[in-house]
């Protein structure tokens, strides 16, 4: 007879475990919390305007930042750069993040003969992790010359067993998931048998969709297991499944409406003692669910998990037991449909003859905070392909995930039960990849040796004088852009002469102009050295494998192919013929520049250079002088610009409100009738849409710039200065206005019809008109539409007209 003291032990033992793991929980929602607010992963998204490009041709591209699945607080500045298939950078772009958005752009030389190119994008806060998390997207490069056909490469097929929820364990029935690929990472078909040592048939399997499928097996104590399979060429092949373990925990489950069923299996032979486990999930590192699974009774328990107040993304299930060592993880796409934002897009007009106007429509149903971007181009050049990502997959799929997903739009195009049963299988066949739970639970936190950043800054350090020289001065500077007014700037400085200046924004290179503040005969401040450098970060060092991993599995369209390259010729056919044409026409003489061009040279930066629209110099215009106002100045100026200079005045263009700039900073009404027409030097009218303004300037812009004053230049002399680089210059996407310039005489081979990276919309502007005109042979027209909202919510819509 077992005594009285045995029974307490037992009930002693199975208290303290149950303590221990309920300590253990509170102990993995503490480090997710430390996870979650000190270690924040940032995500980003490109959208492109194409998939397959020509050399010669402008990549355009909006970036989309996250941080956890919202809209991007942490990082001010992105990073793109444009890579050749040896890792070599060929060109790179640093762009403002502003409302979770950045743009910029990349022109390919028309001498480029490879066809590999990548584009990688990261901001600095994310290069303190894994560099596999970085943005990397293989670019379609249309070669200039056929390429030299290579020998055909044996295929070569693979087939990869899964287990479900991570190990096979003796006598337990398990569910197993498979994926079929061939060498570049192609699903295939595929069918077998399960079989055993003796080669008897234990159970058969079959893929189900892209390769993928799944078949349960209840191994036995001692019992060995095979997969023999045929390819689709009808050859053998044999797969070992991982031998089926004595002890330890089979996890499986089910996911159906708003409730996740997961069920967790010992062995019969398992001490019962030792059998405590605590069940945590987790999204975007926060704990969304915890329990405690009691297993000393009995040998099998199951469980509900309620889903509906959740997030949409991947959620991570991981079984620890008491030890807190991960036994079992499993992890489940969770779509409640939160995601997302509805974007309406519809034709106002549509006509697509040649150089014909048409007219989109785009309207968002909130009142949220929003920004788009999008790309109409030729679809017989830029057809829909398996390959494509979109914004809802990088964002919530393949970030997340290891191994390549192929056709990942498919995921996200329907509700229907089937597409959530094959989303199931890519959660049991690509693994998780964020972080790693062994160096949660020892505390191994990543080492962060790059602080985000918040603009630009410029930070340096005085040389060459002592402490006692140094203290309790600072510096006074003056920061000249090529576009803006000189802006004066104090420059605090600490005792060891280290200095640094914050928050700044402007594009292309500024001169700071220095000097130590009551310096009055630079005595000291010619006595010193100085050092600046600008925050933005060299470029990290790049993988080749890594790269020519993902090439892999992009694939050229023969037929894409075949219409992009003929669509070349007929570009470069253009461009020689234009050569040609202005060398017959042109005289040799040094033609001097205009007014006009000299003021949007001096004044102008970005997207305000250039530009389609009209411009207004005071200096040479005797009425400007005697104006009342700006708006006054401006009346029956432009046509189809609607002025009104009663009460506070206001403009519209077809409708929508005009924006106001004043030295290319938005401004209201107000301000631009408080400047006097004395002090302005130049005006700038943009016809819509002008994608620098809320809501993609929908109804134009006026951009006024201000003298700059020979009194502040004249303050410049005898300053010491340096050139600080900004932000990449944007380029403006040119767009052909064929109602009031149709030289038929210029063929347009345009595959691009239109590109907008910031359509930005808000309370007060819900609704966008685009115009744009067709080209000469384009026959069906694809637009792309993407963005985010002020919660994170991301869009996407496509359609195609013809």
């Amino acid at each position: 007879m077992i005594n009285n003291s045995f029974y307490k032990i037992i009930v002693f033992y199975i208290f303290f475990a149950t303590s221990f793991i309920t300590l253990h929980a509170q102990r993995i929602d503490s480090l997710l919390n430390i996870l979650d607010e000190n270690y924040p992963q940032e995500k980003i998204h490109l959208h492109m305007d194409k998939l397959y490009y020509n050399p010669g041709e402008t990549i355009w591209f909006k970036a989309y930042i996250t941080a956890d699945n919202l809209p991007a607080a942490l990082s001010k500045t992105c990073y793109a750069e444009l890579v050749d298939e040896k890792g070599t950078m060929l060109q790179r772009k640093m762009m403002p993040v502003l409302e979770s958005g950045a743009a910029s752009s990349f022109d390919l030389p028309d001498t480029l003969h490879g066809n590999k190119l990548f584009i990688r994008a990261y901001t600095s806060w994310m290069l303190n992790f894994d560099s596999t998390l970085l943005y990397m997207q293989p670019v379609h490069i249309i070669p200039l010359k056929s390429t030299v056909k290579k020998l055909p490469i044996a295929a070569i097929y693979t087939l990869t067993l899964f287990p479900e929820g991570g190990d096979l364990v003796q006598n337990i029935s398990s569910g197993v998931a498979f994926k079929a690929t061939d060498q570049e990472g192609t699903p295939i078909t595929v069918n077998g048998n399960i079989v055993d040592s003796k080669g008897k048939t234990i159970t058969t399997f079959s893929s189900v969709h892209d390769g993928m499928g799944y078949f349960s097996l209840l191994p036995e104590a001692g019992e060995k297991y095979k997969a023999v399979w045929k390819d689709k060429k009808g050859l053998q092949h044999q797969t070992v499944l991982s031998d089926a373990k004595k002890d330890g925990l089979v996890l499986s489950t089910t996911y159906s409406g708003n409730r996740i069923q997961y069920t967790l299996t010992r062995p019969e032979t398992e001490s019962a003692a030792s059998a405590q486990y605590s069940v945590i999930a987790q999204m975007q590192q926060r704990m969304v669910y915890s329990a405690k699974i009691n297993l000393t009774k009995k040998s099998t328990v199951t469980a509900p998990i309620v889903t509906d107040s959740m997030p949409s993304g991947i959620l991570q299930l991981t079984v620890f037991n008491a030890a807190q060592v991960p036994v079992a993880e499993r992890i489940i796409f969770i779509n409640n449909n939160n995601y997302y934002f509805n974007t309406d897009l519809h034709a106002v007009e549509k006509n697509l003859t040649k150089r014909a106007r048409n007219v989109l429509q785009i309207d968002v149903g909130n009142n949220l905070l929003t920004n788009l971007s999008i790309a109409v181009t030729d679809e017989g050049i830029n057809p829909v392909s398996k390959n494509e990502e979109n914004i809802y997959t990088r964002l919530l799929l393949s970030s997340d995930l290891k191994g390549y997903i192929f056709n990942p739009a498919y995921y996200f195009s329907s509700d229907e039960d089937s597409v959530k049963q094959h989303l199931d299988l890519v959660m049991m066949t690509n693994g998780w990849r964020r972080f790693k739970w062994e160096n949660v639970l020892a505390e191994k936190w990543p080492v962060i040796s790059i602080s985000p950043t918040d603009y630009i800054s410029i930070k340096g350090k005085v040389l060459g004088l002592s402490k006692l020289q140094l203290s309790n001065k600072d510096l006074t500077g003056i920061l000249k852009t090529k576009s803006n007014s000189p802006q004066f700037v104090n420059i605090p400085m600490e005792n060891d002469g280290q200095f640094k200046l914050n928050k700044l924004y402007f594009f292309d290179t500024a001169k700071l102009y220095y000097q130590f503040n009551n310096d009055k005969d630079k005595t000291l401040t010619s006595a010193a050295s100085f050092a600046f450098e600008n925050s933005f970060i060299k470029s990290p060092a790049q993988s080749v494998d890594l790269l020519a991993a993902l090439y892999a599995p992009a694939k050229t369209d023969s037929i894409i192919l075949l219409k992009s390259s003929s669509m070349a010729k007929l570009q470069r056919a253009q461009t020689e013929l234009n050569k040609i044409q202005t060398l017959s026409t042109v005289v040799i003489t040094t033609k001097q520049k205009s007014l006009k061009e000299k003021l949007d040279a001096e004044y102008t930066s970005g997207m305000f250079s250039g530009g389609d629209g009209y411009t207004f110099t005071t200096e040479d215009d005797p009425f400007a002088k005697s104006a009342q106002s700006i708006l006054s100045y401006l009346q029956g100026k432009v046509a189809g610009l609607q002025i009104s200079t009663t009460g506070d005045g206001s403009a519209t263009w077809r409708g929508s409100p005009t924006s106001f700039f004043l030295n290319e900073i938005n401004s209201d009404v107000n301000q631009l009738q408080n400047v006097n027409m004395n002090d302005v030097a130049m005006i700038k009218i943009f016809r819509p849409p002008f994608f620098g303004a809320m809501g993609g300037g929908s109804g134009g812009a006026i951009a006024v710039y201000t003298k700059k004053g020979a009194a502040l230049n004249s303050s410049f002399k005898g300053l010491d200065f340096t050139n600080v680089v900004g932000y990449s210059v944007i380029k403006q996407f040119y767009s052909p206005n064929y109602e009031t310039n149709n030289d038929l005489d210029v063929a347009d081979y345009r595959t691009t019809l239109y590109w907008n990276s910031f359509l930005l919309m808000d309370k007060n502007n819900r609704r966008i008109t685009i115009p744009f005109f067709n080209s000469d042979n384009c026959k069906k027209i694809r637009i792309i539409i993407e963005g985010i909202n002020e919660l994170g919510q991301l869009t996407r819509e496509e359609k195609i007209f013809q």
